[in-house]
């Protein structure tokens, strides 16, 4: 390759701060409001001019990567990492698949998939900045300008800096990187200047962050050179091969492996209307408001109220007379907080979680790379879903110990395999599927395939499905 300038978007994570829109199964990156694009796809937008698409790879999971993200993420460069050990390995091994794709040195541009940015021009001016220092070998981090005396960020402190103006682009050393501070503290840092909240942006030359894994953290180092040795087939991996080791990597952020500890890190201060988005709090903050300072999507209706953020996903929300509210309404869940404790949505995941409920993970409608499938109803001893299936694709072969399963088709025709045999059932027929026979769904026509599915038995758990081959 010609370009050896790469956009590394970490795209694996689950976000469940913006609980109960974003889940397990449909994180906010790949959430899409209305007809905007996801922040996973303004993300791959923002950085194209800089790499061209084509060297844009995306570090995800199995699940993002055949689940809820698979139609935005299936014409990209795809890392699939085995299992999450937090940013430092993910990094690590897409420094090593860099260096496999692109002999010139390559130089990576660390995006997370679900930050916002207001101004795209300026952004790409930094980090064209960026990209020239760490040419020279630096790692560069990029710092945003505070504009409040946020608790909610962790800060980096520059060297020597001058106060920061609009348009420049000045490359200071990194003093140090600060924990997210106090409130008494943070407004130290906002009159002192000096100090900019932390983007999690980095942009460095590959093999500046092998020799700085080698020198900081050399247990991941060691696994990382024995990773490339044995997992790497050219630019393919064996991921039979990278599984066990992977797994014994640290379970650590780029931040404490390397960045706070290495002398060549670097801070460019820039101001491009940031926001990591990580609470409903900064979700309302980076979002214009109407004239009563309420954001809204969807079908809501406002009287006599003000500075809310007000969401509807499915029905009509109706807000009179409340303030600083956010009410974020599902098929499944309603989330009603004050704007400003919004952070605190995680000690009800916390909660959510110790009850196993399925909201957590998953929305009624849970998006696969075959489809997708709804919950229309969800009982002890039967439940009803709608399935879609994409053209030329199909659910898997498989068979049940315990539960019937009825196929009705309402859209196009199914080609269905039962015990082995073939048939086709077309619209408004219907096929039955006892207990213990195998049976695959497929639509072989142009449109999509839909399907009002009835399970009915007296276990009815995801763990009662018998896989003989995938979808």
């Amino acid at each position: 390759m010609t370009n050896n300038i790469f956009g590394v978007i970490l795209a694996g994570g689950s976000g469940t701060r913006l609980w109960p829109l974003s889940r397990k199964l449909l994180p906010k990156q790949f959430l899409r409001l209305g007809n905007e694009d996801s922040l996973f796809e303004k993300t791959v937008s923002r950085i194209t001019p800089l790499t061209g698409r084509g060297n844009v790879v995306i570090v995800t999971n199995k699940l993002h990567a055949f689940g809820s993200g698979y139609r935005q993420l299936k014409k990209l460069r795809l890392l699939i990492e085995p299992e999450a050990r937090n940013t430092a390995p993910a990094i690590g091994l897409a420094c090593l698949y860099l260096l496999k794709i692109c002999k010139n040195d390559p130089i990576a541009v660390v995006l997370p998939s679900d930050h916002m940015i207001a101004d795209k021009p300026a952004f790409l001016k930094v980090l064209s900045a960026a990209v020239k220092e760490a040419q020279k070998g630096k790692i560069v981090t990029i710092g945003v300008s505070p504009e409040t005396p946020d608790t909610g960020y962790g800060y980096i402190k520059a060297v020597g800096h001058t106060p920061y103006a609009i348009g420049r682009t000045e490359c200071f050393k990194v003093e140090k990187f600060v924990e997210k501070p106090a409130p008494e503290t943070a407004q130290k840092y906002l009159k002192n200047g000096g100090y900019y909240w932390n983007a999690g942006i980095f942009v460095f030359k590959a093999s500046v962050m092998i020799e700085e894994f080698n020198k900081y953290l050399p247990a991941a180092g060691a696994l990382l050179e024995k990773i490339d040795k044995e997992a790497f087939e050219g630019e393919n991996i064996n991921h039979g091969v990278l599984l066990p080791l992977f797994s014994k990597m640290p379970s650590i952020s780029i931040d404490y492996a390397v960045m706070e500890k290495s002398s060549r890190v670097y801070v460019i201060p820039a101001k491009f209307g940031w926001s990591d988005v990580g609470s409903w709090r900064y979700f309302y903050g980076a979002l214009p408001k109407d004239g009563d300072g309420n954001v809204k999507f969807g079908d809501v209706l406002t009287l006599d109220s003000s500075n809310n953020l007000l969401y509807s996903g499915s029905r009509l929300v109706t807000a009179i007379g409340v303030n600083n509210l956010a009410v974020i309404e599902t098929r499944d869940a309603i989330l009603v907080s004050e704007i400003n404790r919004s952070q605190e949505v995680k000690k009800a995941v916390v909660e959510l979680k110790k009850q196993n409920r399925r909201e957590l993970d998953e929305h009624v409608t849970v998006e696969r790379h075959w489809g997708s499938y709804t919950v229309l109803e969800d009982l002890p001893n039967y439940n009803v879903k709608k399935l879609k299936i994409y053209p030329g694709h199909k659910i898997s072969y498989q068979y049940h110990k315990l539960r019937c399963e009825h196929w009705f088709v309402v859209k196009g025709a199914a080609e269905v395999t039962l015990d082995g045999k073939k048939m086709t059932v077309s619209q408004n027929r219907h096929v039955d599927i006892p207990p213990k026979v195998r049976h695959m769904l497929f639509n072989p026509g142009r449109s999509d395939l839909e399907i009002i599915e009835v399970q009915s038995g007296k276990y009815l758990g995801e763990d009662d499905i018998i896989r003989l081959s995938n979808g």
